[in-house]
């Protein structure tokens, strides 16, 4: 506990440093929980503080994902963006491929819209169902997506370089005693700690 309370400790310290030298240029954005639960540890708890997200917001301010990134990360990750196919039915009300089992999704999903299927064996007994309503699945258009895919793409790039550089300031700027390494340094011999 007190090698991690030296570390917050050192890093709060760098930032107040850091925005005393560089003052006069704003108080930066509010710290969203979201993103103290991805950067973690010390960047947490330096993002917590007002210096700590006005120095995030100067540090990392012009740090934005570009085209090629973000229509890479759409190309790779279809399935975040793909919209079920969903069926609509009188008796089992919205139902999306692989929340019905055997007979009874097949039945479902090979009816027309419109049509009643059945009798088909499902729990409890035979079933007879109205499909009423089809909305088709796919894949959400790249324009739909490119805005939000942006904005998490930039904040990941913004984290992970803040996290860098602090890093580095640190390793600059700081020299600390024997015994207040961080926990995790693999050169402790009581190292446990792991990212």
């Amino acid at each position: 506990m007190r090698r991690w309370l030296v570390q917050v400790m050192v890093a709060e310290l760098l930032v107040r440093q850091e925005m005393a030298e560089r003052r006069g240029s704003g108080a930066g954005a509010e710290l969203s929980l979201e993103l103290a639960m991805r950067t973690g540890g010390v960047v947490a708890a330096v993002l917590a503080t007002p210096d700590g997200r006005a120095l995030f917001e100067q540090v990392t301010g012009n740090i934005h994902a570009d085209e090629a990134e973000i229509s890479g990360y759409y190309v790779r990750n279809g399935d975040r963006f793909t919209v079920p196919e969903v069926r609509w039915t009188r008796e089992l009300g919205p139902v999306r491929r692989g929340e019905l089992t055997g007979p009874i999704e097949e039945a479902v999903f090979g009816a027309a819209e419109g049509e009643v299927v059945g009798p088909v064996e499902g729990p409890g007994g035979p079933w007879t169902i109205t499909v009423e309503r089809i909305e088709g699945g796919g894949r959400k258009p790249y324009q739909t997506v490119r805005e939000e895919v942006g904005r998490e793409l930039t904040a990941a790039r913004r984290e992970e370089e803040f996290a860098r550089w602090l890093q580095a300031r640190t390793a600059a700027y700081v020299r600390l005693s024997p015994g207040f390494e961080h926990p995790g340094d693999p050169s402790q011999p009581d190292a446990v700690h792991r990212h």
